[in-house]
């Protein structure tokens, strides 16, 4: 589902948490200073379960909790997950020594999340009704509400563990607080970088690859880049950087085939649009569970890297002149080419950024005069922030 209307945050604790009350009052007050939200108390069971409602904008908020370890086998998923060891290494000890739990869920609409269910959906659909929640504005609410929840619940007692099922991250509580710190979004804490390598011999040097769980909640696919040379985190940081471009304001996902990196040019990954079913990978080829959106590596110049297939920045043409060299003979085509051009330089100049065509034959282009200085980067985990890719970022097109 492209926005779910169900999110939940579960946390776990190694002592009884008794606390649940002054979660729920903290976070009406608070939320209510923030955005003039009125939830009110609609149930309870002192202690145990509270059920809040805003009649506005039609949300629901719950907080309940129970006693009793946490079943390892309900985190299956996130413990599979390479990311989850790196950032909390003791995950299963401290899933181990759960005493109780807390679960925090938000939702649009009176019914709360019932709609996800298909036929209900189909229901609302056949008598002309919108879904509650349907739209990214909407979701992106639920997640800002959610996290401020989760917040305050960590402010009244750091738990061993959260589990965040938007994006099925597994972490130290401690680690949550800290990404969840963060502003932008969709980031870290929305879009988990699911580790892999490939079948390689054993001395040969160490790749990894990153397929993202998450994504599809703002693109409706998920992305992957396929192991290479470069860090992980450093191919995480790309990814936040190509969803802030496709979710920004004048946002658009940049076109099968065309680059994109920051106006510094200190990188670039071209961009690969697959369909379900297609065989994605060079070394072990596999067909493709989904929809996908590939980045590929062509240049991090922090990393010295630079693949062959990069066509170099001096090799730029005058797409405007539409040069006759690297256009196609057949008018049509010549003039497809030419509108193509067009719009996706429209497109890059609504974000604030600029569409280049490059050519590895065309004449090298005069040095650009040298850029301003980069605002200073805002901390985040250990080059997993989202920010690290702060200038502005644009498509271009090697031919």
């Amino acid at each position: 589902m492209l926005y779910p209307n169900r999110i939940q945050t579960a946390l776990m604790f190694d002592t009884r948490a008794d606390h649940l009350e002054a979660v729920m009052r903290d976070f009406q007050r608070i939320e209510g200073i923030r955005s003039n939200a009125r939830f009110h108390l609609s149930e309870q069971n002192p202690g145990r379960f509270y059920r809040l409602f805003e009649g506005t904008e039609e949300l629901m908020v719950t907080l309940e909790y129970a006693d009793g370890p946490c079943d390892e086998r309900h985190f299956a998923g996130p413990l599979a997950s390479p990311y989850t060891g790196i950032v909390t290494p003791d995950i299963r000890s401290r899933i181990a020594r759960t005493y109780g739990h807390v679960l925090l869920e938000v939702s649009h609409g009176v019914m709360g999340g019932v709609e996800e269910d298909p036929k209900i959906a189909a229901m609302f659909e056949a008598i002309g009704r919108p879904r509650s929640g349907a739209s990214q504005l909407q979701f992106e609410r639920r997640l800002a509400v959610l996290t401020l929840l989760t917040r305050i619940a960590i402010d009244h007692g750091m738990p061993l563990a959260v589990h965040w099922t938007q994006s099925g991250l597994l972490l130290g509580g401690e680690v949550f607080e800290h990404i969840a710190a963060g502003d932008s979004v969709p980031g870290p804490l929305h879009i988990h970088p699911q580790l892999f390598r490939p079948r390689a011999a054993p001395d040969a040097m160490p790749l990894a690859g990153i397929r993202t769980f998450g994504a599809r909640h703002w693109l409706g696919r998920e992305i992957i880049i396929e192991p290479n040379v470069l860090p992980w985190t450093a191919n995480f940081e790309t990814i936040l950087a190509f969803m802030r471009i496709a979710t920004g304001q004048n946002g658009y996902v940049i076109s099968d085939g065309d680059t994109f990196g920051p106006e510094d040019r200190s990188l670039s990954y071209r961009v690969l649009h697959h369909e379900a079913g297609a065989m994605i990978g060079v070394v072990d080829p596999e067909p493709a569970d989904m929809p996908l959106y590939e980045l590929v590596p062509l240049k991090h110049l922090a990393h010295g890297f630079v693949s062959p297939e990069h066509v170099p920045d001096d090799r730029v043409v005058d797409d405007r002149a539409f040069p006759l060299d690297i256009m196609p003979a057949d008018q049509e085509a010549k003039m497809a080419l030419a509108n193509e051009w067009f719009e996706k330089r429209k497109l890059a100049e609504g974000i604030g950024g600029r569409f280049e065509v490059r050519h590895p034959d065309a004449p090298a282009a005069p040095p650009p005069p040298p850029a301003p200085p980069p605002a200073p980067a805002e901390p985040g985990l250990s080059g997993v922030s989202g920010r690290g890719v702060r200038a502005r970022v644009f498509g271009r097109k090697g031919l």
